[in-house]
């Protein structure tokens, strides 16, 4: 089996507790079944204080929906008193994401997390690729997955290239002559055409992120002061355009992939030139706010929108079916 993944994820490190954040806060943490049965079998003080705190498979969040577990030190005190290795899967693989793809698996580590984003937003997206053991996993036709595989070289390679917002609403075309391809039944990649950048207008998207489910309940109304701000810049500068088309690149390696299980390229594609065309504009906002958006402004905006959007099932989906039924995407 072929493991692919961006370069950057090596360095990947926890914080932990100099962690400005936590993932062991307002989330539902499901325990895994051969981990559950492990918790089962601690002895002793702690092991009764472990059981006591699982229900229904998951922790049981305590005030502000944290994890028991998390001490005041921003520590997991599983992890200090029984080992890394006793962490259920969950905690053992987040930040990090993996999929497979029948002989080829694919992951990388996500931008709601603070330390990930710093290095998605600071690193080259890279490649490396090694060969690893087999492991079970679904087939796909893998005439399709050669074909994106070979679409998705394409989109990556021309956003590392030209300029990034003629390079996205390029994308988003290649993608949607790509769909109509597939639609047809033919296996067929089509021309890249230049085309130069559409013209957004991004604060019309603000009701359509703002009504959505939030994770964060402060989100919808700072969405909705960006969208009254005047004064918000035209542009960005070319190290944060850089920034962003790191973001791109990370979105399109994450999802694109993902059609050959259901034939859906456009909205994978969508998904990715609204993301960063919208993050491009609440830096800008940022800056007509503050004054300046630097490195950690842009790493809390990107993090807090991954939570928001990525780590949200039921955001993301309809993001994606926005691709098609939601006039303000239309021109990316």
């Amino acid at each position: 089996m072929i493991w692919r993944y961006p370069k950057y994820m090596e360095k990947f490190r926890c914080s932990a507790g100099d962690c400005t954040d936590s993932c062991c806060i307002g989330w539902e943490i499901c325990i895994d079944p051969a981990t559950e049965e492990l918790y089962r079998r601690v002895e002793g003080k702690f092991g009764e204080i472990l059981r006591k705190n699982i229900s229904g498979g998951a922790f049981v969040l305590g005030k502000d929906q944290r994890c028991p577990f998390l001490n005041e030190r921003g520590l997991c005190d599983i992890y200090i008193e029984l080992g890394e290795e006793s962490l259920c899967q969950i905690c053992t693989d987040h930040p990090r994401f993996f999929e497979w793809f029948g002989g080829l698996k694919e992951g990388g580590v996500g931008l709601c997390c603070e330390e990930a984003a710093r290095l998605i937003l600071s690193c080259e997206p890279e490649l490396s690729e090694e060969t690893v053991p087999d492991e079970d996993c679904e087939g796909c036709d893998e005439e399709l997955l050669a074909l994106l595989l070979d679409a998705r070289q394409e989109i990556l390679s021309r956003l590392s290239k030209c300029s990034l917002f003629p390079a996205l609403t390029s994308a988003a075309a290649y993608g949607e002559r790509l769909q109509e391809n597939l639609d047809r039944g033919e296996l067929v990649l089509p021309k890249w055409e230049e085309l130069p950048a559409a013209e957004v207008q991004e604060a019309s998207w603000v009701e359509f992120f703002a009504e959505m489910e939030p994770f964060d309940p402060a989100w919808p109304g700072y969405l909705r002061r960006c969208g009254a701000l005047r004064d918000v810049p035209e542009e960005l500068s070319a190290e944060l355009e850089d920034r962003l088309r790191r973001i791109g690149a990370y979105l399109i390696f994450r999802y694109f992939l993902k059609g050959v299980f259901d034939g859906e390229i456009l909205s994978r594609v969508k998904l990715a030139a609204v993301s960063v065309r919208f993050l491009g504009w609440l830096w800008r906002c940022r800056i007509a706010e503050r004054g300046g958006c630097g490195f950690e402004d842009q790493v809390e905006i990107c993090k807090a929108w991954s939570k928001e959007i990525e780590y949200s099932e039921e955001n993301l989906e309809r993001l994606l079916d926005a691709a098609y039924d939601e006039p303000l995407f239309r021109n990316i």
